[in-house]
């Protein structure tokens, strides 16, 4: 039997050829291939992996088989895992791994089931080691996340989360009976009294994963943390980079500890906390944490103090003000009330509507004047084109923005990535498509076109029509500057998308086709309508 191979090079030029790919699926091919050769019997997964720990970080995330992340997990043996989790590159492939492997688990898998106890054991074979160290530590607290595992949404990122205010619920994968889940929560639970060092990010881990799992373990562990370590609950413990990981759990599920101390140490010492880099993630965590709307009317009378709201406006965390907004809208709270308050705060003295939303777009810029986006002014109109019911001076701002402006933010990085999320996730977006939209751009198109930024709107403007006329607006608008953008950088593949070319030569051949496509988007629409269930109507009396 020949000697297993550890040689990286394949692994570094591979991932060389990785970074050039522009195609999803070939990064997805290219992926797959380096793990699955990394995972063969002919390979020294181990030592390829310490190598190789950066390449492998970027490559996880685009590998789509199964088969092969089980087996890749299955190849980290009882004699080298000690050695994998100890290494300071390797244990990051490893934590990473262990957060990526639930969108691909299914409960028929026992290799992973095999790979995890093998894991599990030696997690506590070494637990009064690893604790002490950050990274091994980590792979600790990821061995315990894994109970209870949460499954990622692959075009979910962080922004998304904020943007989304805690509306979506989380998804966790159920293990089967054979896991042993209990009972493992229990042996670390153990551990944890016996060790004498006290790591917050572990205990934080273990208290979220039994208050999902376990209620009663989760409640003895939370009165023997607070005797042992928070004999007297206070500000400072909330504020602390390190033990507030532990009071963000505490915020997450139902204890006496959160009722009766968190939450009025909140109330009492809102101007200390709402400014604080950690008391704002932790203000924000609460908002998201909350169903009782009585305690949300409370905070929000706080907070839409005149000063203390101008200040989070303009000096506070973007996420606070944020989780804010979409926290009012989810629970009916005073929301018209806020975005009005909203406009006073960013001096939006105009009286016209139309200028609400450029106001907010300038929202902290250092001169805006000139300064027309800004990043945090594009997640602000995001949160709010995320409504359900879009507040009315939202609403009336846009139907009031000219060709002109649309333009303009469209031209921006920020602001294109917003006019695409007002396409494709915004209620709003239907009414707007209903008015005279299409036609407010009509001198527009050709200049966004060719704009490196605003040409993915165009794209997604063109996808998003649904009658032959707003086709026919943007062909005969674009048509008119035909030979510049067919041969433009950008304009060419949104000339191609629209088939310009026929257009110009073939009008009616090319209105024939169009139409016939639209009616049958038209009618696989309705299919879907009549899959779904219709809710039955209340009879009158």
């Amino acid at each position: 039997m020949s000697a297993l191979s550890s040689n990286t090079k394949y692994y570094k030029e591979a991932y060389t050829l990785f970074q050039q790919c522009t195609k999803k699926d070939d990064r997805q091919d290219l992926a797959n291939k380096v793990f699955e050769e990394a995972s063969s019997i002919t390979s020294d997964t181990c030592k390829i992996t310490k190598s190789c720990s950066r390449e492998f970080e970027q490559l996880l995330p685009h590998v789509t088989l199964p088969t092969i992340l089980s087996s890749f997990f299955d190849r980290l043996t009882e004699t080298d895992l000690d050695d994998f989790i100890r290494d300071r590159s390797a244990c990051f492939v490893l934590e990473k791994f262990l957060s990526y492997l639930p969108n691909h688990l299914s409960t028929e898998n026992q290799q992973i089931h095999t790979a995890y106890d093998r894991l599990f054991r030696c997690i506590c074979e070494n637990f009064d080691d690893y604790i002490q160290e950050t990274g091994t530590s980590h792979i600790i607290a990821s061995t315990i996340s894994f109970l209870h595992p949460l499954i990622n949404s692959n075009d979910n990122n962080e922004y998304e989360q904020l943007i989304d205010g805690g509306r979506t619920p989380k998804k966790f994968f159920e293990l089967p009976a054979d896991w042993n889940v209990d009972e493992k929560l229990r042996e670390i639970k153990k551990l944890i009294k016996k060790n004498t060092n006290y790591n917050e990010f572990v205990y934080a881990t273990l208290l979220r994963t039994c208050g999902y799992l376990n209620e009663k373990l989760y409640i003895k562990l939370v009165d023997h943390i607070c005797e042992k370590h928070y004999s007297e609950i206070n500000l400072e413990h909330i504020l602390d980079k390190r033990s507030s990981f532990i009071f963000e759990v505490l915020l997450e599920f139902p204890s006496e500890q959160r009722n009766n101390i968190l939450y009025e140490i909140v109330l009492n010492n809102i101007d200390e906390i709402y400014l604080h880099s950690i008391g704002n993630f932790f203000l924000q965590h609460l908002l998201l944490t909350l169903n009782e709307k009585d305690l949300i009317e409370k905070i929000y009378l706080l907070i839409m103090n005149d000063d203390r709201f101008t200040k989070l406006v303009e000096k506070g965390q973007i996420r606070l003000l944020i989780t804010f907004i979409r926290v009012c809208e989810r629970f009916h709270c005073h929301y018209e009330e806020l975005i009005s308050r909203l406009k006073l705060s960013i001096n939006c003295t105009n009286p016209s509507i139309s200028e609400f939303i450029p106001s907010v777009l300038k929202l902290r810029a250092e001169n805006p004047e000139t300064q027309l986006i800004t990043k945090d002014g594009s997640l602000v109109v995001q949160a709010l084109l995320r409504a359900e019911k879009i507040d009315s001076l939202t609403r009336q701002s846009f139907l009031s923005l000219t060709g002109e402006q649309i333009s303009i933010i469209a031209c921006h990085p920020s602001g294109s990535h917003l006019l695409c999320q007002l396409i494709l996730k915004s209620n709003l977006w239907s009414i707007l498509r209903q008015k005279n939209f299409y036609d407010k751009l009509n001198q527009e198109y050709t200049k966004m076109a060719c704009d490196k930024s605003a040409c993915w709107f165009v794209t997604q403007l063109w996808k998003s029509a649904t009658t032959i006329d707003q086709k026919l607006q943007m062909a005969k608008s674009m048509a008119k500057d035909f030979q510049t953008l067919r041969s433009h950088t950008y304009a060419k593949f949104i000339a191609y998308e629209m088939n310009l070319t026929a257009f110009c030569s073939r009008p009616d051949q090319w209105k024939r086709s169009i139409d016939t496509i639209l009616k049958k988007h038209a009618l696989f629409d309705d299919l879907d309508d009549d899959d779904k269930p219709k809710k039955k109507k209340k009879k009158k009396f």
